[in-house]
């Protein structure tokens, strides 16, 4: 959801991830000006305060410095990307705020009512206005600019430090760090941006290198793209899950670490999408409705930005 501030030009949006049984290219998040959506995304490298301190809730060895560290390490090693993170001194905060901190808290209270089954939540601001205060003694850059980020971990679930038993804090918090980074949930399964928690996936999928690298390229990589629209008879098709899956046994990001897995979108509210940062290779691609697992609210934000109220789901999935 989001919410304007009429004194200074940005807008807020927060984004939780559930658990549930193991069940976009990419999603980016947006914000919106007008009848215009802007991706969202930090105009220089950010910095994150760590609030070390931890309750009974968080179970294992491992110490959560060292958890969050490595989940911020995913996103930064993915090929082609230039996106990183810098940790910087640790917080006494008990509470989200726009401030001169990106807090990541255990301890902190926090809104997690969205879904029962909420681990964490990410609430972002970002600018709505270029040239606006950014609220930090300089001016906004662009619209979508990320100008403050904060994760908070429901301190009512329980998290392992070392994937015993309870959920693999790496794994959520990997998650939420995409987030932070200015990502929306997708609705591919095997992707680490999907919005129900497995047990355990703290490495990247091709859908999530697809997305940091498209938003943050370092212009590393080859990658190609597959534009198209969807539409039933003359009417677009707005909000349809749009995926491209290899045909063949190529892997030239296995060697990374990263698990394949198609690479997606969704489409504009005229009908076309474009799949970007695509290794080369041969593909199939599907449409399909978001109706189940991934639904409309896991992406409402998307339909909000875009000037709809939900993504369409009627029509049956196609492929070519």
């Amino acid at each position: 959801m989001k919410r304007l501030f009429a004194l200074m030009a940005c807008a807020v949006a927060a984004v939780a991830l559930v658990s549930a049984p193991s069940a976009t290219s990419y999603v980016s998040n947006y914000t919106s000006t007008g009848s215009t959506a802007f991706p969202d995304k930090w105009a220089s490298t950010p910095r994150w305060n760590l609030n070390p301190a931890r309750n009974a809730n968080i179970s294992g060895s491992r110490d959560v410095a060292e958890v969050i560290q490595s989940a911020f390490g995913a996103w930064a090693a993915a090929p082609g990307s230039a996106a990183d993170a810098t940790r910087a001194a640790d917080s006494s905060a008990t509470s989200a705020g726009f401030n001169s901190e990106n807090l990541i808290c255990f301890v902190c209270q926090g809104d997690f009512s969205k879904e029962a089954e909420t681990l964490a939540v990410t609430i972002t601001t970002t600018s709505t206005q270029a040239g606006a205060s950014d609220g930090r003694g300089g001016t906004t850059q662009f619209v979508g600019q990320i100008l403050d980020s904060d994760i908070l971990f429901n301190p009512g679930r329980d998290f392992s430090t070392d994937g015993a038993g309870a959920h693999d804090l790496q794994t959520v918090a990997t998650h939420e760090i995409g987030h932070f980074l200015g990502l929306d949930h997708t609705g591919v399964v095997r992707a680490v941006m999907f919005p129900f928690s497995p047990t355990l996936q703290r490495r990247l999928a091709y859908d999530d290198v697809a997305a940091i690298s498209t938003k943050y390229p370092d212009g590393s990589q080859s990658t190609a793209v597959i534009s198209g629209s969807v539409r039933l008879g003359s009417s677009a098709v707005f909000g349809a899950h749009v995926f491209a899956e290899s045909v063949t046994t190529a892997d030239p990001w296995g060697s990374a670490g990263i698990r394949k897995s198609p690479i997606s979108t969704l489409t504009f509210p005229d009908g076309t999408y474009r799949i970007q940062g695509l290794p080369p290779d041969n593909y199939t691609v599907t449409a399909e409705p978001l109706d189940l697992p991934v639904v409309n609210r896991d992406v409402q934000d998307f339909g909000q930005a875009h000037g709809n109220r939900t993504v369409q789901t009627n029509f049956t999935t196609r492929w070519h």
